[in-house]
């Protein structure tokens, strides 16, 4: 809601709050739809400010919340006009071997970093960005490293750690660029053999950034965030103990990115639908960095509202740190739902 002078009142506008004359009587209740004959009483009554409902207050989901504010508006903004400098830096790498200028990405960072007021609003205004076909992977890598800031907060990073990490998000996927674009864009499923080739974008991103000068944890993010901690990646089928510590976590990441952005073909998962992907596939990954990771995440939720799969819904009011994607809910009644206790089947679907 906002108040507004009278004077800008116009037809439709649906009041937030009762407005009282200054006699003392009620002249509209809240949630009357003004026409031009209530503006001009309001104008007899010499009445000077209104609260009028905006759109944000007629959102539904939490997601439509986020997207009608102010904040996530700016955001968008100031994200589109960060792409482009993003992919001048990274096409600058892939097409002419030049260096990327640190200070330029972590800039970029900064200034996107600063309009969100915490690391939770960070992930919610990324993960409602819509998403563009032209960009894709500029924008995955972008994301990534925006995650990684909010990770690093959340693990306990030192501050050189933490930029360290962002570079390693930000880049490590380059390799793809250096891939046929009919390949990379193929909007069916890959042969075989595109696979395999596609499959090689972890090594060609590793030399490309060893040759300028940033091999070492950044490029072995490169070549390692598709490797798993069961032996079952690639390109080399490294067990847990062999992945770099930084792309353990980058690899978590990718994973996540991937399953929080809107598809052409579905809605972005929400954070427990995610989390229970990640603990059905728990043995690719770093046990504990990725319970750590999902606990967090979780409880980012505490305090919404749930809708289930069954028509049950209820306040998230605590976390199973041993099942992060089984909440306890209390619903308007006061009884608790506790979905540790739940079949599988019952899922949340729907945060408010």
């Amino acid at each position: 809601m906002k108040t507004v002078a009278r004077i800008t009142l116009k037809a439709g506008d649906i009041l937030g709050e009762d407005i009282i004359s200054n006699h003392g009587e009620k002249l509209y209740s809240k949630g009357t739809k003004l026409d031009l004959k209530a503006l001009d009483r309001l104008a007899r009554h010499n009445i000077m400010a209104v609260t009028i409902m905006e759109d944000i207050d007629f959102a539904e989901t939490h997601t439509e919340k986020v997207k009608l504010s102010d904040g996530f508006k700016t955001f968008k903004t100031a994200y589109y006009e960060c792409v482009p400098q993003f992919r001048r830096i990274i096409d600058n790498c892939v097409i002419d071997h030049v260096r990327p200028p640190i200070d330029q990405l972590l800039g970029i960072y900064v200034k996107l970093a600063s309009l969100a007021a915490t690391g939770n609003i960070l992930l919610e205004y990324l993960v409602n960005i819509p998403p563009d076909m032209e960009n894709m992977i500029y924008e995955h890598m972008l994301n990534t490293g925006m995650i990684a800031s909010v990770f690093a907060n959340w693990l306990g990073m030192t501050k050189q750690e933490m930029f360290t990490f962002i570079q390693c998000g930000f880049l490590y996927d380059i390799g793809k660029l250096c891939l046929p674009k009919e390949l990379i864009y193929k909007p069916s499923k890959l042969t075989d053999e595109e696979f395999a080739m596609m499959k090689t974008h972890t090594t060609l991103g590793h030399d490309l950034l060893v040759s300028v000068g940033l091999g070492g944890t950044i490029s072995d993010c490169a070549l390692q965030h598709h490797e798993k901690g069961d032996g079952s990646g690639y390109p080399n089928h490294l067990k847990i103990s062999d992945i770099d510590n930084f792309a353990q976590y980058i690899s978590i990441i990718d994973a996540y990115e991937a399953m929080s952005a809107p598809k052409t073909y579905r809605f972005p998962l929400n954070a427990f639908e995610i989390i229970s992907n990640f603990e059905k596939d728990v043995m690719k990954y770093n046990k504990m960095k990725l319970d750590a990771i999902m606990f967090h995440i979780a409880s980012t939720q505490m305090g919404l509202h749930a809708k289930l799969n069954d028509g049950r819904e209820g306040d998230i009011i605590f976390i199973n740190n041993l099942h992060c994607a089984r909440p306890m809910l209390r619903d308007e009644s006061g009884n608790i739902i506790d979905l540790s206790k739940e079949p599988e089947n019952i899922q949340i679907y729907a945060l408010f």
